[in-house]
């Protein structure tokens, strides 16, 4: 996440094609079909109805009501639905909000299998699988705005060629760090490789300063960050190979663990007092000036501020000791139309109207997340200002969203890591654990 390419992935652009197609087998991520402004696939017939969408459901004159099980509640999507309402009196929208994320996933999965769904829905990552193989979603990839969405990003909703939903915008994460405690340590630019990061850490502690801190359910962060850029750089489809049964966590995990641990564990540079604290402290810690650095993202800003206004702090992504460099990040929650709707083309319409490029731009205010379509011009007015291009390049990645039986494999990726901070196991040990659990989660 950065102003320049120095210090990203090699021809990441290039990379995340590489990861389209790869994901493709694996019902995860996989290429768009060809959707762009060169090569599109699109049928001269399925472009013309692409254009008069709104134009269809607008002259059908038929007064329609048009269900969305929401994610988001009324007063993030109050004014975009009214707005529309206001071009399309002919078609309302009932927002059935359910809270994110385990009741929205619970009742997601209660209306698809009664058969029930609303006319339109969020795909997210903890209900994509079950959108995908079930057939809930129609395909939108025909739509024009994902020729402005790098193939990789916009495959995050969609398998063998379909998109199954639509979002513009992704969140971004780093380090954020106080320049003030980094002055005094005779820090002068912000690392730019593993190392310069573990040295930063070492001058900062030598100040007397806590150079770094998760919470206790963020102790994975840095480990994760590292596997990123070391592995994932290089082998962008190295979670589907060991999903596939192609390779091992052994295999993909192993090396940038034990760095980790060696830099930052057996140091001494990572405190364990991270076990016993929840993000809140951290923060606390952070804008008070008792902690150099905290992983983070645009949720944090507010809190941040709102603490200490006058705070001094900027943000940076994580490099591996190659300069490469891959950022913890992940598409936001997509619209998707129901395979059931009878008013499909009045949820496209809607899916169109939330795609031009002022509402997106009205989105960004709302989310703080940066935007994946190409050629919009916008300000995000924080630190991660410095992440836009990362953002529409598809420079980012969560192994979480990729990993077969996701959250058992995090809870026992998150249950390892705290394990070897305490000394109840060894670094060495972790991939082993996680191809057990991978094992007994696949039977």
């Amino acid at each position: 996440m950065d102003l320049s390419k120095k210090g990203r992935v090699p021809e990441m652009k290039k990379g995340a094609a590489l990861l389209a197609g790869v994901l493709a087998a694996a019902a995860v991520l996989s290429g768009c079909g060809g959707q762009g402004n060169n090569g599109s696939t699109t049928s001269a017939d399925s472009a013309a109805a692409e254009s008069t969408t709104e134009g269809n459901a607008k002259a059908s004159g038929e007064k329609v009501t048009i269900s969305l099980l929401s994610w988001n509640t009324d007063e993030i999507l109050g004014e975009f639905i009214a707005g529309f309402e206001q071009e399309n009196p002919n078609i309302k929208i009932d927002l059935q909000y359910v809270p994110p994320v385990q009741q929205y996933v619970d009742k997601f999965s209660v209306l698809a299998a009664s058969g029930q769904m609303t006319d339109m829905f969020y795909i997210a990552a903890e209900n994509k699988q079950e959108v995908i193989s079930k057939g809930v979603a129609e395909d939108i990839s025909d739509m024009e705005i994902f020729s402005r969405i790098d193939p990789a990003t916009s495959a995050t909703y969609g398998k063998d060629g379909k998109i199954y939903g639509y979002s513009p915008d992704a969140w971004i994460g780093g380090i954020f760090y106080n320049k003030d405690l980094f002055e005094q340590a005779g820090i002068e630019k912000e690392p730019e490789t593993w190392q310069d990061f573990v040295d930063c850490a070492a001058k900062l502690k030598a100040i007397g300063v806590e150079p770094y801190l998760d919470d206790a359910d963020n102790v994975h962060n840095l480990a994760q960050d590292l596997y990123q850029c070391s592995v994932i750089s290089q082998e962008p489809d190295a979670d589907v190979q060991i999903n596939e049964g192609k390779a091992t966590f052994q295999e993909k995990y192993t090396e940038p663990l034990k760095l980790w641990y060696n830099d930052m564990i057996a140091s001494g540079l990572y405190s364990q007092m991270a076990l016993g604290l929840n993000s809140d402290q951290v923060i606390d810690m952070f804008a008070n000036g008792e902690v150099a650095m905290m992983h983070g993202g645009p949720w944090n800003i507010a809190m941040i501020e709102q603490k200490n206004p006058e705070l001094n702090y900027d943000i940076f992504g994580l490099s591996d000791n190659s300069g490469n460099r891959v950022l913890p990040g992940a598409v936001n929650v997509g619209l998707s139309v129901s395979t059931t709707s009878e008013h499909k083309d009045a949820c496209r319409a809607f899916i169109e109207y939330m795609a031009r490029d002022e509402n997106i731009v009205k989105w960004q205010k709302v989310t703080n997340n940066a935007i994946i379509v190409e050629g919009i011009d916008y300000t995000m007015g924080t630190v991660f200002e410095k992440f836009k291009g990362d953002a529409v390049s598809g420079s980012f990645y969560l192994p979480q969203i990729v990993w077969n039986n996701s959250s058992g494999i995090y809870k026992e990726f998150l249950s390892g890591i705290q394990d070897t901070i305490t000394g109840a196991d060894t670094i060495e040990n972790i991939p082993v654990r996680l191809d057990e659990k991978q094992a007994e989660l696949s039977q």
